[in-house]
């Protein structure tokens, strides 16, 4: 089977990235905080209660994590916590991911088993092995290997006051675990915005070969559901890639930036290449009009950017 190249990750697209996630939370803080419904308060309650059911469910009801290196923990006196941090390997996040999406094929999307397996999923792959500590179907599958190596089996009943003894034990641990989770999410906000006034401010050094007020002009006249977009667009053009002077632009130069650069460096959707084709056109109609443009640069980069 051909191997799937990796896609390269450029300083363009981490900062687009980092303005959409900043304006996302600008969003979340200027949105009217709600009251919670208490019925979707039961709900949420309700769904968090299931989660470590689905331990029990028929593609997860045998599955146990390793016996033998959890009783060698145990022997060395090992902090739970501790003990199933050293449990959580890739072999065993692997085959419980599996395990789930197979529960997730056999269940309706609509159905609360699709939904609380996904979920699952989703946080495995996307949360760091410290947070999975406190995932309740891996504590589930836990407190199942713990009690049959004590000699007893763990079953759907004795599973609540299970989790809840697990939990009590353990409370301070994962006090402190949720603070330094929510610190470094914290950490992480600021530090994207530090990066984008950083990155904001290296662009406006560069030297651009458009004046600032010229390209305000050419933005002025774009209809807002178009504006967004096309400046990032050419901020891609401008910013990143770096074209010369503007006496200096050659069809070459834009033949080299749409089929080599822009290609390479952002590994562009089809909806990608359309944009920037009709941004980069948008802005050569509009310098060529001013006059700004060499001799017969617009009708030679319409046919380069057409074709």
């Amino acid at each position: 089977m051909a191997k799937i190249k990796k896609q390269k990750k450029s300083g363009m697209l981490r900062r687009q990235k980092q303005k959409r996630h900043n304006k996302m939370i600008l969003r979340r803080k200027t949105m009217p905080k709600r009251k919670p419904q208490q019925q979707n308060s039961a709900q949420i309650e309700q769904l968090l209660n299931a989660l470590p059911t689905l331990a029990f469910e028929p593609e997860l009801v045998d599955f146990r994590m390793d016996k033998s290196k959890l009783m060698e923990l145990i022997e060395n006196d090992i902090p739970e916590p501790n003990i199933l941090m050293e449990l959580l390997t890739e072999e065993f996040i692997s085959e419980l991911d599996q395990r789930l999406a197979k529960l997730e094929e056999e269940h309706s999307e609509k159905s609360i088993k699709h939904g609380l397996a996904s979920a699952t999923r989703h946080q495995l792959a996307e949360s760091s092995k410290k947070t999975h500590l406190s995932n309740p179907v891996i504590v589930a599958i836990f407190l199942k290997t713990l009690s049959s190596l004590e000699g007893r089996e763990l079953d759907l009943a004795g599973l609540p006051l299970a989790m809840k003894e697990f939990e009590q034990k353990n409370y301070e641990y994962f006090k402190q675990l949720t603070d330094e989770i929510q610190s470094g999410e914290k950490d992480e906000s600021v530090s994207v915005e530090d990066n984008e006034n950083h990155d904001e401010t290296k662009l406006e050094k560069r030297i651009s070969p458009l004046d600032e007020e010229v390209l305000k002009n050419f933005l002025d006249l774009l209809p807002e559901e178009k504006l967004e977009r096309t400046e990032e667009d050419l901020e891609v053009f401008l910013a990143d890639f770096q074209p010369p002077s503007l006496k200096e632009w050659e069809v070459s130069m834009i033949k080299h930036f749409f089929e080599d650069w822009f290609v390479e460096n952002a590994n562009p959707l089809k909806e990608d290449l359309d944009s920037m084709r009709e941004s980069l056109l948008g802005l050569f109609k509009f310098l060529d009009r001013e006059k700004l443009l060499p001799k017969d640069f617009f009708e030679q980069a319409c046919v380069v950017l057409e074709k």
